[in-house]
């Protein structure tokens, strides 16, 4: 248990520790979840209204578990999981994707859920971040600062006093542990708590965050919307008429960008290392096939790829980093029948959370002023962005911060994780010096948040990667990755090493094919990749001639 982070709980094991001493029945006999969970709706919590509750004990895929349903003030939906048996004794609360508005609880994997937490017995919740929307619909926030700040990163200890309680009053024990986990937006949580709120969690789990929100929503969510866009207002790259060409697209990529590494291994590992030639593909000279490219086509790629920039040519942003074709074309290509999920994302930033001031009801992203408007992004950019650097409270209070982030993310760019993570080491004496408590793992193919299959294997548990941090203070030196199922993947698995080690080939004739985590030997400024990413010498002057 951190301290001074579980006041309310202490006091209700404290009130239990009480009851012992006078032989009361709550301390002589097991505690009858099962009644528990039904009576649970009728007490009372601070700034909590519990809603329904009921029984789940016929679910093939959970243990069984209670479930809680309701409200945390000023108006954050929630449900809760508590398992009824086998309870772990640890607390796991979820971050939410995107602008949030959705109780999620049965969405899988481990972005931004709750059941595979409740699967290795933790007591769990996750909310809607205190609105009711799609996750690509900002709107919420028009005129609405409360729910802004409260979104931001209010939502978290909110959440987790009301969760803690729950908890507590269930099993008659505080949480010996808690842990919180997102991606995405839910990874920009991830860093709040860790920044604001230190003292909360034990560990903290934060995948692909999006931790500079003004810029990543406002700046380049709107160039990739306008660069997609022809003078007409028509999206050129769509689901219907691109979708067939991720392959031929992915494929080229690779060919230019895999051994920007040093390694011809299938794996774009240095995508900030390679520009993409899109004049070796094949163009459309008649026939429009899946097997070619438009001048068009080859005209947006090359805006998106580049990144934004002013009219001065003076670079904003990154763009999307080679390696992420098929997750672009998840992103971005809209389907016949609506916006995708990430062109809405970007699209709707800069109205309802960008500008000071607000916009015209008519505002979109097309009207974005990347000569002008980049430094008007500051309306909530105190409440939204993640990026104090200083985790002195956190490392203090004993806390440990798992963070990963995809090298092939095309939505939230890998870029920003790279750069915070830096920032933490120059503010706080170097990379020895935080990775006692905090790492960072940047994942070779891997997309944003397991959107789709990856071509490699991408797959892990961070939780329990997490928890052994925790409970054994031995810190991840390589995570094993694993391919989803059948997925169709370039090699059975993959080494994943903490930043700045690199998955290298030992020179072993015992083990000749055996692979490891090292550190580069050479850091210097004239041998760091684009975006601050460490080469070693070797590398770098076998690629200096394609770069």
């Amino acid at each position: 248990m951190k301290r001074g982070a579980f006041a309310r709980p202490l006091r209700i094991a404290v009130s239990v520790a009480v009851l012992c001493l006078f032989g009361m029945t709550a301390c002589q006999r097991p505690i009858d979840l099962q009644a528990r969970c039904g009576a649970i709706s009728s007490e009372q919590f601070p700034g909590v209204s519990v809603n329904a509750t009921a029984l789940v004990t016929d679910r093939e895929d959970l243990p069984g578990f209670c479930q809680i349903q309701g409200t945390i003030d000023p108006n954050i939906g929630f449900e809760a999981r508590f398992p009824l048996a086998d309870w772990n004794g640890k607390y796991y609360q979820s971050g939410c994707g995107g602008y949030c508005g959705m109780v999620l609880p049965d969405k899988p994997g481990f972005s931004n859920t709750i059941n595979e937490a409740l699967k290795r017995n933790f007591a769990t919740i996750t909310t809607d971040a205190g609105h009711e929307a799609f996750i690509g619909d900002p709107s919420w926030a028009d005129g609405n600062p409360e729910a802004v700040e409260v979104y931001g990163h209010r939502a978290i200890p909110l959440t987790h006093r009301a969760g803690t309680d729950l908890a507590s009053a269930f099993y008659n024990k505080a949480p010996s542990r808690e842990y919180f986990g997102g991606c995405s937006n839910g990874g920009r949580m991830a860093a709040m708590a860790a920044q604001r709120y230190p003292d909360l969690f034990d560990g903290i789990l934060g995948g692909a965050g999006v931790l500079n929100l003004s810029q990543s929503g406002g700046i380049y969510g709107s160039w990739v919307v306008q660069s997609n866009t022809d003078e007409n207002g028509v999206r050129i790259l769509t689901r219907a008429n691109f979708a067939d060409k991720i392959g031929l697209l992915e494929q080229e990529v690779l060919r230019q960008c895999d051994a920007m590494d040093g390694a011809a291994d299938g794996l774009v590992a240095a995508p900030r290392r390679c520009t993409v030639d899109f004049d070796a593909l094949p163009d459309c000279d008649g026939e429009d096939t899946a097997y070619c490219l438009t001048a068009k086509e080859k005209g947006v790629l090359r805006a998106w790829y580049q990144g934004p920039r002013n009219s001065d040519g003076e670079q904003l942003q990154p763009g999307m980093p080679p390696g992420g074709e098929r997750f672009a074309g998840f992103w971005f290509l809209d389907p016949d029948d609506g916006v995708a999920v990430g062109n809405q994302l970007g699209g709707g930033f800069a109205k309802y959370l960008g500008f000071e001031g607000g916009t015209p009801d008519d505002y979109t992203a097309l009207d974005f002023d990347f000569d002008t408007d980049p430094q008007r992004l500051t309306r909530n950019a105190a409440v939204l962005d993640a990026l104090d650097p200083n985790l002195q409270d956190f490392r203090d209070a004993g806390g440990k911060y798992l963070m990963w982030h995809g090298w092939a993310d095309s939505l939230v760019l890998p870029d920003q994780s790279l750069a915070y993570y830096e920032s933490v080491a120059d503010e706080m004496g170097g990379y020895e010096a935080i990775q006692s408590f905090y790492r960072l793992f940047m994942i070779p193919g891997h997309g944003h948040c397991w959107e789709i299959p990856a071509a490699v294997p991408d797959r892990f548990d961070p939780i329990t990667v997490l928890d052994h941090w925790v409970e054994t203070g031995e810190s991840p030196d390589s995570i094993q990755a694993k391919p989803r199922g059948d997925d169709a993947v370039r090699m059975p698995e993959l080494l994943l090493c903490p930043h700045p080690a690199a998955a290298r080939v030992v020179e072993d004739p015992a083990a000749p094919h055996a692979i490891q985590c090292e550190k580069p030997t050479v850091q210097s400024a004239d041998l760091l990749g684009a975006h601050g990413m460490t080469v070693d010498k070797a590398t770098d002057a076998s690629n200096s001639a394609s770069e």
